[in-house]
């Protein structure tokens, strides 16, 4: 027989069974599990003003060195294998042009990511709007059609923008 706390009932009809709260707690937690514990938990609030900073901090960065003369971005390694252009190629030059407001030059780099990135601030300021408002805030959910149509449209602008006619020609990263 399995020998129980004192505060435990004891059974005689088989084997005991051991449950977490059955066992000590580990020396190095005094409450026992810490998923409950509201000190060691990360707010939701703390990890998005954390992103939002990290993000910004990289954006100041990218608009203050110009990816279009500096050495020190990295190359595309897609582009440099084969010699084509990614979906990604030309966001770094694109995200520096849309920083100084240049978003024609922007669509040129990669017009994908300025329409992602015009939704992205449409759909920000809608859901504060909401929250102003007093209502929920706008859910974000992607269904498995809606990640396949997402899919479809990139690998879509990836042949697309690799298409040495035109009117395709244009949708390449023009490095």
């Amino acid at each position: 027989m399995v020998p129980t706390r004192s505060d435990e009932p004891t059974s005689s009809s088989g084997p005991e069974r051991i449950t977490s709260a059955s066992l000590p707690s580990p020396p190095d937690s005094p409450g026992g599990s810490s998923a409950g514990d509201p000190s060691r938990r990360v707010s939701s609030t703390r990890v998005r003003w954390g992103l939002a900073g990290l993000a910004a901090a990289g954006c100041a960065y990218v608009a203050i060195v110009d990816p279009n003369t500096s050495s020190f971005y990295p190359q595309c390694p897609f582009r440099a294998l084969t010699g084509l252009d990614c979906p990604g190629c030309g966001m770094t030059r694109a995200l520096h042009s849309a920083l100084h407001g240049q978003l024609l030059q922007a669509a040129d780099h990669n017009l994908l990511m300025v329409i992602v990135a015009i939704i992205a601030v449409v759909w920000w300021a809608f859901a504060a709007l909401q929250r102003r408002r007093g209502r929920p805030p706008v859910r974000f959910r992607l269904s498995p059609r809606v990640i396949g149509a997402i899919g479809i449209v990139v690998v879509g602008f990836w042949v697309l923008r690799n298409l040495p006619m035109q009117p395709f020609h244009w949708l390449n990263s023009a490095a």
